[in-house]
Parts: structure tokens; C-alpha cells; sequence
């Protein structure tokens, strides 16, 4: 199982402090998020990289509106040559990060040619592109290593991000490379005892708004929303506040359907896994046979005490450090190579054939 923990960095210790967890515990890997509420993104990928010696650390993720291309371009080369084969670069369209200046997001052109130019400036940096929806998913699989399905556990949507990734196959003129890999994002809270349960489901609600907002933006036709609910939803999502984007706890976004205790339901089991350590491993497990890899947004007010939780879910023999970033092909034990040695190489074809996300899977 490849899990990476994906983390907004409220404070460069904290950034530091998790990074280190996460390599202790195995996984492959910590996303950090690009949004003006938390810390500057590329300073917090230069603390993780500086406290770990291992795991891969991911821009999960950036977007060519606020970040001239020049920038993660220069990042990629400089973390290249001081932690080659760890840095992995993920792109969207924009979310937070645009409209908190009211800016909008790249258009899927620009977007397109911003991952064509990184593919040329820094060939060796793996490439992950976030997608709700197969028009961009089309995208990363012409032009990126792999895709982050922001649609939740939905094993519907999730495949129709999968087929539409696959089907688009490399652009025309670029080298022949694996199927994109695929991977899942959801908010995760593991109780210690089920009396614990409704307070963390009660502080996921507003992080499930936040992710069903950037799944439904643009729009809910087809995204496998019932029909009794859509009316509602698309009323209230146009209230939707970025001032609270990403936030545990009360604000205007976590209140937006409180007087609907169903929606909040549906939003919580299709982008939240939310439960005891056995509730929460099964519904891992389960996701995971879905796709390649997963994401785990946590609760940053307390993100060490949940990741020391998270973290006793699976044991070392159930984790893979395999996947874009980490430089290990797709062997088929890759697992084994990982554990042994504790090295990870950096050659771009290695890179790029782990990027399929499939290298030493359980």
C-alpha cells in the first residue's frame, strides 16, 4: 500500500517534526499543499526534504496562475541537486491559492503548456497533475506522470478519472512513457475509542466542503451526486468562503449545510474516512484496491497525534516507498529494494517508471 500524507504547513517545526514521522513510519511520501493560508510553499518542501533522508516530498498541490513557470522550474533544479530523485512536482488548475486574490483558474491550455515546459526544463522531476473531472484527467495523461482524483471515494468517479487518464495516452512528439498513475485524496481522522467519533466527524465537515467545492466546481452533472441533493448544493457552494479554505473547526464554510445533516453525511463518507483504527483501515484497504496510491489530509491542529494514529494502521510490510519521485522501476520488488537499502536512486528512466504508481503495490 502507497500512502502519502498530504499536510498544509502551519509552521516550519511542525513541517519538520511531521516529515520526520512520516519517513519513521514508512510511507512514501508528504504532499505539501500551495494555499496563501499556511506557510510558503517551497520554504516548507525545503524543510521536509532537509529533516528526511528518504521519503519523497510533493507540491500537492501548485498552479501556473500565482507560480510563473520559472519558479517550480528553479525549485525542481535546485532540489535536484541537493535531494536527487525526491522532489515530485503536482500542478492543478488553481483553487485557494487563485481565488483568494480573485484571481481564476489556469485554463486547461495554459495548464498543458506549463507541464510541457517543465518537462523540458527539468525532465527528471516526476510530474502529478490534480483532476476532478476527465477533461483534465485527459491532460495528465498526455502530459504528467500520474493524476490526483480530487472526486472522494467514489469508485464510479474514480474510474472514470482512471479511463480517462489512460485513454489520452503521452502527447504526440514526447517519449513513450507508462499509464499515468492514479491516486486517491480524502480527509482522514482516526478515533481512539468510538465516543471519540462525533467530535472528529463534527471538525471534518468544513475539510469535506472544502474538497467537495473543488470536485463540484465545475459543476455537478455527472459527478455522480444524488439528485435530491444537487438543487442545494449548487445554491450554497456559490457562498463557499476561502478565507476558511482548508480549515478544521467553526467557520461560514463548516456551518454551510448545517441545517442538512444528510448532505454533510454524504459529503463526509465520499471524501472523508472518519472512524475507529479498524473502521478507518478497512476503508483504507478498500480505496486502495482502487487506485495506486493515496493522499491522507489530516487534521492539522493536532496532525502528530493523529499521524502517530494513522501510522499503526498498516504495518512496514503493508507499505510501498515505490512512486513518482522515489526512483525505483517497476519491478516488481520494489518494495524489497526500498527496505533493504533505504536508497533511492535518481536516474530519470527509473523515475519515470515508477511514476505509474504500480511498482511493489500490496
Amino acid at each position: 500500500m502507497r500512502l502519502c500524507v498530504n499536510w498544509l504547513p502551519v509552521s516550519p517545526d511542525l513541517t519538520r517534526r511531521l516529515a520526520a514521522a512520516v519517513e519513521r513510519a514508512g510511507f512514501y511520501g508528504l504532499g505539501i499543499g500551495d494555499s496563501p493560508n499556511y506557510g510558503e510553499l517551497y520554504a516548507a518542501c525545503a524543510d521536509a526534504l532537509a529533516a528526511t533522508t528518504r521519503i519523497s516530498v510533493i507540491t500537492s498541490v501548485t498552479n501556473p496562475v500565482t507560480r510563473h513557470v520559472s519558479v517550480p522550474a528553479s525549485a525542481a533544479r535546485t532540489f535536484a541537486a541537493s535531494y536527487p530523485g525526491r522532489f515530485v512536482l503536482g500542478f492543478g488548475r488553481g483553487d485557494s491559492a487563485v481565488r483568494t486574490f480573485g484571481l481564476r483558474p489556469a485554463t486547461t491550455a495554459v495548464l498543458a503548456d506549463t507541464l510541457r515546459r517543465l518537462r523540458a526544463e527539468v525532465p527528471a522531476t516526476p510530474l502529478l497533475v490534480a483532476a476532478s473531472g476527465p477533461v483534465t484527467a485527459a491532460l495528465a495523461g498526455r502530459h504528467a506522470d500520474g493524476v490526483i482524483a480530487g472526486v472522494g471515494t467514489d469508485p464510479e468517479a474514480v474510474a472514470e478519472i482512471r479511463a480517462a487518464a489512460g485513454q489520452a495516452g503521452p502527447a504526440s512528439g514526447t517519449a513513450p512513457r507508462p499509464a499515468a498513475g492514479v491516486w486517491a485524496s480524502v480527509r482522514l481522522a482516526v478515533a481512539d475509542s468510538p465516543a471519540e467519533l462525533a467530535a472528529l466527524r463534527a471538525r471534518l465537515v468544513p475539510r469535506a466542503v472544502s474538497a467537495s467545492h473543488f470536485a463540484f466546481s465545475g459543476g455537478l452533472d455527472g459527478k455522480h451526486v444524488p439528485a435530491a441533493f444537487r438543487d442545494v448544493m449548487a445554491e450554497r457552494y456559490a457562498a463557499y468562503d476561502y478565507a476558511w479554505h482548508g480549515r478544521s473547526g467553526k467557520s461560514p464554510n463548516a456551518a454551510m449545510f448545517a441545517d442538512r445533516p444528510d448532505i454533510e453525511d454524504y459529503l463526509l463518507s465520499r471524501f472523508a474516512v472518519v472512524g475507529t483504527a479498524d473502521d478507518c483501515r478497512r476503508r483504507l484497504a478498500g480505496l486502495h484496491g482502487q487506485v495506486d496510491g493515496i493522499f491522507l489530509s489530516l487534521l492539522f491542529e493536532d496532525v502528530l497525534d493523529q499521524f502517530a494514529r494513522v501510522a499503526g494502521l498498516f504495518g512496514p510490510g503493508e507499505l510501498t516507498r515505490t512512486g513518482p519521485g522515489s526512483g525505483i522501476a517497476e519491478t516488481g520488488v520494489a518494495e524489497t529494494t526500498v527496505a533493504e537499502t533505504g536508497v533511492a536512486g535518481d536516474s530519470v528512466s527509473r523515475a519515470r517508471a515508477a511514476a505509474t504508481g504500480r511498482a511493489g503495490q500490496c
